[in-house]
Parts: structure tokens; sequence; C-alpha cells
């Protein structure tokens, strides 16, 4: 069994049925794995989604693992950004608390924005290619 954290964009392509996300989501469900947001990824998400369809994604959302966002992960987020400040790179502070909270919860960050997440002890794969 594996932990997967998705990330708003993969609930996105999910949401809006563009392959192969869809079939893969549900090749991972089938198969035990376990699937999981934290609130930034569901905040992202329902900013885009109308009054009329939020009931369909209430009960997908339900059916996902929820993983707090700690404070242990609030601080490993922030030393991230730190250290990419220093070696000049921009990371953004939603996505280094993504990380920080797959990271926690030994998941693998699903993504089709990978180059988002180049943080030392994560793991991150995109549906969108052959490989995960």
């Amino acid at each position: 069994m594996t932990r997967y954290l998705l990330d708003t964009d993969t609930l996105i392509d999910f949401s809006r049925g563009w392959e192969p996300t869809p079939s893969r989501v549900l090749q991972l469900i089938e198969a035990g794995d376990v699937l999981g947001m934290c609130a930034i990824n569901v905040t992202e998400f329902y900013s885009g989604v109308p009054e009329e369809n939020r009931i369909i994604w209430d009960d997908f959302f339900a059916s996902l693992t929820y993983w707090e966002i700690s404070r242990r992960a609030a601080t490993r987020a922030g030393r991230a950004r730190f250290i990419a400040a220093r070696k000049g790179h921009a990371l953004a502070t939603a996505d280094a608390i993504i990380a920080a909270v797959a990271r926690e919860n030994k998941a693998t960050i699903l993504t089709s924005n990978v180059k988002d997440y180049t943080i030392q002890g994560v793991s991150v794969g995109s549906l969108r290619d052959e490989g995960t």
C-alpha cells in the first residue's frame, strides 16, 4: 500500500476528466493505495468549484484521507523556503507546506508540476507520465 498526496492540479485533472489522470486515480484506489490531501489542496480546489457542484466534490473529498498541517510540517516548510531562497530559488509557501505534509505522512506527491517540488526527502510523481 502506497500513500499519495494529490496535488491540486491532479485533483483538477481528475474533476475535468482529463485522461490519463482519472483512470490512474481509480486504479490507485482499486489497488488499495491511500490517497490524501491537505488544507492547501482543499482550499485551492474549492476556489474553482461552482456551488451547484460542491456536493459531488464534498462526497469525493470525504473518501480521501485528510492530513493536517502540523506544527512540525509548518516548521519544515519554512526551513525549506529559507534554504531554497539562499540558493536563489523561489519556493511558494503553499508548495512548501504540501511537500512538508507529504514528507511527514510518508506520501508521494502526485502533481503535473514536478519541478515545483525539488525539496530534499520529498517523493514526487505525475499521473500524466507513464512512470507513476
